[in-house]
Formats: C-alpha cells, sequence, structure tokens
C-alpha cells in the first residue's frame, strides 16, 4: 500500500513539476548500509532494560537496498532545489544484542536474528543544495525521512536524512551518481493507545550508493 501511495506521489510530483517548465533529475541506485543502536565498545552496564533502548536490545544489520530519487529545480543552473527519495533497505546479516541482569552487572548475550528483521521502508523529502559544473554536479540533499522496519505495524520512524553525493555527466543528460548516505531516525510514533511514542528511541544509518539517472525538462533561467 505504502509502496502505491509513494509512487503515485513521485508521478504526481514529476508532472507538475515538468508542466511548470522545471529540470529533474531522475535517479535510481545500488546501495550498502548499516543499521545500528549500538554506540558504544564497551557497552553501557548501567541502564535500566525498560529504558533506552527499548527492552535493552541492541542491533547491528546490514543491509542490501534500492533506492529511488528526484532532485527539482525550478531555475536554470539553480544551486537550490527540492529533492525526495524512496528507499526500501532489505537485510543480509543482523545481530541482536540483550542485556541480562548478572551477578556481577549486565552480562549481553549475541544472537544472529536476520531471520526477525524485516525490509526497511523509507521516504522523505527536503531541499537539496547543487554546485554545477559543466560536467558534475555535487550535492547536499537534507531530507525529513519517515519510515518503518516492519511495514508500519508498530509505528512510524520520524528522523532527517543526509545524503552528499555527486553527478558525472556522461551526455547532457544521463549521468552516473555515487553518494554516502547518513540518516538518524530519532523517534518513533506508537499505533498504541498507551503510548504515543517510543521513549528513548534511536537508530542510525550509514550507507553508499553507486547508480544512474537522467535529466528531464529545461527550467527557464
Amino acid at each position: 500500500m505504502m509502496r502505491k501511495v509513494s509512487s503515485f506521489l513521485l508521478f504526481l510530483l514529476v508532472s507538475i513539476a515538468l508542466s511548470a517548465g522545471a529540470s529533474l533529475d531522475l535517479r535510481s541506485s545500488f546501495e550498502w548500509s548499516y543499521d545500528t543502536n549500538s554506540f558504544s565498545s564497551p557497552l553501557p552496564s548501567d541502564y535500566s532494560t525498560q529504558g533506552y533502548p527499548n527492552g535493552g536490545e541492541f542491533l547491528k544489520r546490514q543491509n542490501l537496498g534500492i533506492n529511488l530519487g528526484l532532485d527539482v529545480y525550478f531555475a536554470d543552473s539553480s544551486r537550490v532545489g527540492l529533492s525526495v527519495f524512496t528507499s526500501f533497505r532489505f537485510p543480509y546479516h543482523a545481530e541482536s544484542i540483550i542485556p541480562v541482569d548478572g551477578e556481577n552487572g549486565w552480562v549481553y548475550e549475541s544472537e544472529d536474528s536476520t531471520e526477525r528483521q524485516h525490509t526497511g521502508f523509507f521516504f522523505g523529502a527536503g531541499p537539496v543544495f547543487c554546485y554545477h559544473t559543466e560536467r558534475m554536479d555535487l550535492l547536499l540533499p537534507i531530507r525529513l525521512s519517515i519510515g518503518s522496519y516492519d511495514w508500519f505495524t508498530s509505528g512510524i520512524v520520524v528522523g532527517v536524512s543526509i545524503e552528499p553525493g555527486v553527478s558525472v555527466f556522461l551526455t547532457e543528460d544521463f549521468f552516473l551518481t555515487f553518494s554516502m548516505t547518513y540518516d538518524a531516525h530519532l523517534m518513533k510514533f506508537l499505533f498504541s493507545l498507551r503510548e504515543v511514542y517510543d521513549s528513548g528511541y534511536i537508530m542510525l544509518t550509514a550507507g553508499a550508493s553507486i547508480g544512474g539517472g537522467i535529466r528531464l525538462g529545461d527550467a527557464d533561467a
């Protein structure tokens, strides 16, 4: 359902932008990414398992993904535009680290949790800052990110995504694209009558992608 909605919104945005005489960069790419809420080594030994992270579980997850993106510029050679994206992240390895209360503090138990993971689906929008050269564009999109790690079964994850990258033009219309991704998932709003959001939730994604794209339209100078 969410894929159909995102596809419809993308089609609607492309149609509106082209009718307004804008320039559009459509791109698709393959991504490797790493998700985690484990930020220290050794892991902490003095927190409640009912607090951060939710349920006391740390996660280290690796993904292969597919990204679809659209950058819209409403004037020729504009340095600021609108960027939207959709990302599907398929887990191929995941490790869960669960603290257990032992005699001398927390004892951590690790297990392979790949089979419990679901496809991560995220989409969002925000400004893109661009520096144009004759054959290359340097890009810095900063977007609001919305998505889920369980197809919106338990709630909605909200954060901020930054994706610095470069587009290398092979012709006037076709280009190769390379980028790095940093996606900070800062809050999770729950589908629950007892809790509005997951207290202490945080998950960070870091990744890299490679792909290609096409430039459509011709914005006015």
